[in-house]
């Protein structure tokens, strides 16, 4: 015997599938937080004027000295992101949705790990997509605003030299991380769950929907490093010193030390092989020691 469907039922429904979507939401394990700073927005469009160098102290002679400041504007335009999911009053009548409330929590928990999933995209992407030089992310060729005969006219964050799937050393150390996180809307669950609803009476569903807006993008280009080379003591070492080597506009180092190696399934042993205690002869690694952190990120290959 079909069940009536009344108002009452809807909203009982409805707590049930809410309940089930903050359960998966609350649950849903993150890792990408470490390696963006959250920037909260409040409009479609928001606009960050980076500062190509900032002025450090020097000893005081004389007057004091004024530094220009090279201001690069970098704009990050919030997208939209939706999910549907019918539910058929039918469905309902027949007592034939015991399957909806897993599916409900699973729609939370894809909610929750929305922007990890654009954070490593973001990564992934930072060799397709500009920072705010005007260069892609990582880049063999980020401009230096260094002047004298003997500056360099660019630098790089990247060896693209070998042809393996992509590994990243990142310094997440700094107060501001390699990516920005930029929230305009989070991700939430509604039913469109009336009996008087016009859309329901022609088609005989009520809709369940969600809706987020937001963006991912990119701060300072020093703060990260991608390779392709096989992923080996060597090139980490080599990956490793170049972020070291990094020098501001007047020449002073930056100070960038790699506090994460993030890479895909298929370099996650190689990753692992790198810092072992022991190397295959018995001998101690002297990479052991480097305090850093290997996050191995499923959505990366």
């Amino acid at each position: 015997m079909a069940r009536i469907v009344t108002q009452a039922l809807l909203e009982a429904l409805r707590t049930t599938f809410s309940t089930a979507f903050t359960k998966g939401n609350t649950e849903a394990k993150i890792i990408g937080e470490f390696m963006s700073t959250p920037i909260p927005s409040t409009t479609s469009v928001n606009t960050y004027g980076f500062l190509g160098d900032l002025p450090i102290f020097r000893k005081w002679v004389g007057e004091k000295r004024l530094k220009e400041l090279v201001e690069k504007v970098y704009q990050l335009i919030n997208e939209d992101y939706e999910a549907t999911l019918p539910v058929r009053k039918k469905q309902i009548e027949d007592d034939q949705i015991g399957l909806y409330p897993a599916l409900f929590e699973g729609w939370g928990k894809e909610g929750k790990q929305w922007m990890d999933r654009l954070r490593f995209l973001a990564l992934a992407q930072g060799h397709l997509r500009p920072c705010f030089d005007g260069q892609n992310f990582f880049d063999t060729d980020h401009p230096t605003y260094q002047d004298g005969p003997n500056a360099p006219a660019t630098w790089s964050n990247s060896n693209e030299a070998g042809q393996g799937e992509a590994w990243f050393l990142l310094d997440c150390s700094q107060p501001l991380k390699p990516l920005i996180s930029q929230e305009r809307k989070k991700p939430f669950f509604w039913w469109i769950a009336d009996l008087m609803d016009s859309e329901c009476a022609k088609t005989g569903i009520f809709t369940a929907y969600g809706e987020a807006r937001g963006v991912v993008g990119y701060t300072m280009p020093f703060l990260a490093y991608r390779s392709t080379a096989t992923l080996n003591a060597a090139n980490y070492i080599a990956a490793r010193d170049a972020m070291k080597a990094f020098t501001d506009d007047t020449g002073e180092p930056r100070s960038i030390r790699p506090t994460h190696l993030v890479v895909g399934i298929s370099n996650h042993q190689k990753a692992k092989d790198v810092f072992k205690a022991n190397l295959a002869g018995g001998e101690s690694n002297t990479l052991a020691s480097d305090s850093l952190t290997i996050v191995e990120a499923d959505r990366l290959p």
